[in-house]
């Protein structure tokens, strides 16, 4: 669905790494160049393989970017929210879109066409220096995964995987810290590089030692020193 532009820039355009130290006049420049959308959850923002056509700001709610296997699975590389650009990456000049991005829920995106988003580029030094950073920690957090998968046991992924998770959309409640998404245990299966059985089991044994209660798509964290410990495989975790 498409809404009205809003006549001054979403608190999105503030917080988002690419525009960081701009003046608010020239966020609010940038945001008129950007068109407001509304995504239910599943519902597809960008697809693999399709022409790269458009860039989004996500504004409201998480998006999760998948990818398919040779065999035809989908598997999730990670999730981006509020403050973050999506499709831009390897796309400034023609090409397609190396992953899909699918709405975990419902969200509120912003719009840019490539040769807008260029224009911003030339017109604002400051925001390709930025896109430069935004690009290099990418780049590091895959790195980092990769490195995880080849080196660390599987239990240390979940942990690191729920720790990653809390610090992006976890909220406090009285409980501890909720996940505020809607994940499944597939889901987190496949940000941890592992099967659903290991998910299920490693989740059900944290459980009994009180670190996390797991519903069907809700996790809420008890403990997260504890789970912290796990992450970084601490003596005695």
């Amino acid at each position: 669905m498409v809404l009205s532009p809003a006549r001054t820039a979403h608190p999105a355009f503030a917080r988002a790494t690419v525009f960081a130290g701009l003046r608010q006049a020239d966020l609010e420049g940038i945001a008129a160049h950007f068109r407001p959308h509304r995504r239910h959850r599943d519902d597809p923002l960008l697809l693999e393989g399709d022409p790269a056509e458009v860039y989004y700001l996500i504004a409201e709610g998480q998006v999760k970017i998948v990818q398919t296997s040779p065999e035809g699975s989908e598997v999730i590389l990670h999730l981006v929210g509020p403050g973050e650009l999506v499709g831009a990456l390897p796309n400034l000049h023609e090409g397609t879109y190396p992953a899909s991005a699918i709405a975990l829920s419902e969200v509120l995106v912003y719009a840019i066409s490539p040769a807008e988003f260029e224009a911003i580029l030339h017109r604002h030094p400051r925001v390709a220096i930025n896109l430069l950073h935004f690009a290099a920690g990418k780049l590091r957090a895959a790195h980092d995964r990769l490195r995880e998968l080849a080196t660390e046991r599987v239990e240390r992924r979940i942990a690191r995987t729920l720790t990653r998770l809390a610090r992006q959309i976890g909220r406090k409640t009285e409980r501890g810290v909720l996940l505020d998404a809607i994940l499944s245990r597939q889901d987190l299966a496949e940000l941890s590089g592992t099967s659903l059985f290991t998910v299920s089991r490693t989740l059900k044994q944290w459980e009994r030692q009180g670190l996390l209660e797991a519903g069907r798509e809700r996790i809420v964290l008890l403990d997260t020193h504890g789970l912290v410990s796990l992450a970084d495989d601490l003596p005695g975790s």
